[in-house]
């Protein structure tokens, strides 16, 4: 069949959509975020596709409880590539075990390596006598090149390359620090804190100096727990562990990251690390980006040392790594770990797996693939997407970005607007019929109809102008080349450049470390050494204060990081609960006349809790065993998929019940909780940027990059703080159309007239074309970035033949 086609479409905002899509074609769909395009492509035609395809083979996959759909047509085995970075939690994961490229070296090194004598350290002869020393060595098999391997792996560090330790001099500062101030000092959750307080209750109130040894240590480190050599009993490293696994390091220094002495970050054990090849061991590529490998391989390859068999496996590896540049991939190092990817990049790197496999008559769903890259960078990775369809496969790529909707051979347009609003197709057609289709606001945009909103706090600041500025000097993070600048303040300030230039080692690894350290130590004036170089005891490193090292924070009041991480991996966790308005309405439902006739409790309102169904236990699904591993889920024939008791679900507000409102999008809660002013400011904030049509009950981690920034955010802004405060926020209109970015654009605006700072690390011309002041790293990514190139105002950036942003900016020069 030529097309894929959908009869009735009805799930979650599409209303009985009858769409015919053609096969073998570049299809983008479009619209406002939230319109139903996910929905569509990935629930249904990914998810269906998937389904038959493991039919076919035999593969029970479940069975739907739902009527998606009436009938589909045409669907073929499907793939999807998605933006949604919790599934990548596995911090052992890293790019070059999921390219493969680690696997492939271990061969090579087993194979074509010099070995070092264990005892000497001279390399080896051919015949595994050394000829300094005469100690005979043994071949070294290939699973000793892997740190996931139990023989390969580093035995201090179990392969990581590194320890997360707590620092006990900022923990505990002094010997009368209590133990209940040691919990307030680590941030210790609500929840979590009712845990140690009852396991350590009678000890509260001692100081921490003079707790028995056994105790001290069971605080800090815990205990294995039976049966699970992985799992620590309640304690402060676990709470720190699970902290950072979430949503990254946010402990102001008290656990901090240490290279392992043995392996010295290396990873592999010793054994894989006396093989050498051009006196590189594997630990060292490992740690290379992947460029820098590239390089290495070239000269490798040219050599006359290797044999036929290596020069295969080093022409295999050099065609993946050359595919990787391309994508705009060559600043990342193999021992990266994935959780720390960005959506886009994650998005790349499974993209080059699928077009190295060469596989035909697949219909492939990409979802955002131009995130995170800079304009001047598309253009290859439109070229990969056209050549998976080249290839005999059908393309489907859920986008925003003008570019790739102008490379279309086939526009779908969902909406007209987001939630109840959206859920059918607008238009559907050749790029040039969307500019001309008056009920698309996607079209009205990218035709020039409606224009991004102006600047109402927008400030002039001249070159060389006075303005109070946060500075950081001699910046040398990761690929940063002894950066000097200034950030403006009370302004919104734009950081710009290529993939890998550079931005995110500035702002989050540098100025964000920074300011960490600046609010934590601000009372103790703490010193820093800036040298780690071994020095004679008579020659003194240098040293300054935090301080010094980032001028002027003095004038914020504080600071708020807004990233793309992950908010919570636990499925109980939703952005009711994350934002925090969960409790508020759980204690309005216990403030109701029902309520109060049976002496329920806000804790009644939690199916994590008193609220929970008595069959399903509050997850509104009872799970199957078919034998074997296999299982399916059922929705619960206790509560019928609601997750709460009968108690809970009899009581109601505005005639809904705490099941319904789980299922309320924010757009519908804004209405039905207008007068509970606690609730109603944090919903309206994510109304404002574009997130009315996400769910109150939708697990967090079924939410992407984009989405989950823009919680936090809401819930950031929502803390009514006084104002004089710096949002860094990374990438913000990652899944946001025209239309949404526009309600970002306001927002932020009303952030700076209301005398905070905003810096934005962004790619998109629109974000950046309404800045103060820009920021441009490059000029390219990886060891050919780290250095400012321009910066100014984004008339002077247009102007200047340095930049590589300013060409693309929607600015008069």
């Amino acid at each position: 069949m030529k097309n894929i086609t959908i009869k009735g479409a009805r799930l979650h905002n599409l209303r009985d959509v009858d769409i015919s899509i053609p096969k073998n074609m570049f299809v983008v769909a479009t619209g406002v975020s939230g319109s139903g395009k996910s929905s569509l492509m990935f629930d249904i035609i990914f998810e269906e596709g998937r389904k038959q395809y493991l039919r076919s083979l035999g593969i029970l996959t479940g069975i739907d409880e739902e009527d998606k759909f009436d009938n589909i047509l045409g669907i073929g085995p499907a793939i999807a590539v998605q933006q949604n970075i919790i599934r990548q939690s596995n911090p052992r994961s890293t790019v070059g075990t999921r390219t493969g490229i680690l696997n492939l070296l271990g061969v090579l090194f087993a194979g074509e390596g010099r070995i070092m004598c264990s005892f000497c350290g001279k390399p080896v002869g051919g015949d595994l006598i050394c000829g300094n020393c005469g100690n005979r060595e043994e071949r070294i098999p290939a699973g000793y090149f892997s740190y996931n391997a139990p023989e390969g792996m580093c035995t201090r560090c179990s392969g990581r390359g590194a320890y997360h330790e707590i620092n006990m001099e900022k923990l505990v500062p002094d010997n009368s620090t209590t133990l209940l101030e040691v919990f307030d000092a680590a941030g210790v959750t609500p929840g979590y804190a009712k845990i140690l307080h009852k396991k350590f209750g009678p000890y509260l109130e001692v100081p921490f100096s003079q707790l028995p040894d056994e105790v001290k240590a069971e605080v800090i480190y815990g205990h294995h727990v039976s049966g699970n050599s992985e799992k620590r009993s309640y304690c402060l490293t676990r709470l720190f562990q699970g902290r950072l696994y979430r949503e990254g390091d946010d402990s102001g220094g008290i656990y901090t990251f240490s290279e392992c002495p043995e392996c010295h970050g290396f990873r592999v054990g010793e054994e894989a690390r006396r093989v050498l090849l051009n006196g590189r061991h594997i630990g060292e590529l490992g740690k290379m980006t992947i460029s820098e490998l590239h390089e290495f391989l070239e000269i490798l390859s040219n050599g006359n040392f290797l044999t036929p068999f290596g020069k295969k496996i080093v022409k295999e590896i050099l065609g993946k790594t050359d595919s990787l540049i391309k994508s705009r991939l060559g600043h990342l190092s193999l021992y990266r770990e994935m959780p720390t990817l960005s959506g886009g990049e994650i998005q790349r790197l499974f993209l080059n797996l699928h077009l190295d496999s060469g596989m035909d008559s697949l219909i492939y769903i990409l979802d955002e693939p131009t995130a995170g890259l800079h304009e001047c960078e598309k253009a290859w990775l439109l070229e990969s997407i056209n050549s998976l369809k080249e290839l005999g496969n059908s393309v489907i790529v859920v986008e925003h970005d003008r570019n790739t909707i102008e490379m279309a051979e086939h526009i779908i347009d969902m909406g007209p607007k987001a939630g109840t609003e959206g859920g059918r197709v607008v238009y559907q057609g050749d790029p040039a019929g969307l500019l001309r289709c008056t009920e698309s606001i996607t079209g009205r945009y990218l035709s020039g109809e409606i224009a991004m909103p102006a600047r109402k706090s927008g400030r002039n600041i001249h070159d060389g102008e006075p303005v109070p500025c946060l500075t950081v000097s001699h910046a040398g993070t990761n690929n940063l080349k002894d950066v000097t600048v200034s950030f403006p303040l009370g302004v919104l300030v734009g950081i710009a450049g290529l993939s890998g230039s550079g931005k995110s080692s500035l702002v989050s690894d540098t100025l964000i470390s920074l300011l960490k350290d600046y609010f934590h130590d601000e009372r103790d004036n703490v010193e820093i050494c800036i040298d780690g170089d071994e020095r004679d005891d008579d020659e003194l490193p240098a040293v300054e204060t935090i301080a010094e090292r980032i001028g002027g924070a003095g004038q914020i009041s504080g600071y708020a990081e807004v990233s793309q991480a992950p908010i919570g991996r636990n499925t109980n966790s939703n952005p009711a609960s994350y934002t925090g308005i969960w409790d508020k309405i759980r204690r309005l439902f216990a403030e109701q006349p029902e309520a109060k006739r049976q002496n329920l409790t806000a804790g009644h309102f939690s199916f994590n809790s008193k609220g929970a169904c008595p069959v399903c236990g509050g997850s509104g699904r009872e799970k199957i065993w078919l034998g074997g591993d296999f299982f399916i889920y059922k929705t619960c024939s206790g509560c019928h998929g609601k997750r709460y008791n009968d108690d809970a679900l009899s009581v109601k507000y505005r005639n809904k019940n705490i099941s319904d409102v789980l299922d309320l999008t924010v757009s519908e809660a804004t209405g039905i909780f207008e007068d509970q002013k606690g609730i109603v400011s944090i919903l309206k904030l994510m109304e404002r940027i574009g997130m009315g049509y996400i769910k109150l009950g939708q697990p967090t981690p079924t939410l992407s990059g984009g989405e989950a920034q823009r919680i936090k955010l809401a819930k950031e802004i929502g803390r009514r703080r006084k104002g004089n405060i710096l949002y860094v926020l990374d990438e913000p209109t990652t899944g946001l159309s025209s239309y949404d970015t526009a309600g970002l654009i306001r927002l932020l605006d009303e952030l700076v007239a209301k005398g905070n700072s905003v810096i934005v690390i962004e790619h998109d011309p629109a974000i950046l074309s309404v800045c103060d002041w820009i920021i441009e790293l490059g000029p390219g990514g990886g060891a050919e970035g780290g250095k400012i190139i321009a910066e100014g105002s984004p008339v002077s950036l247009k102007k200047n033949p340095g930049s590589v942003t300013g060409r693309y900016l929607l600015c008069d020069g």
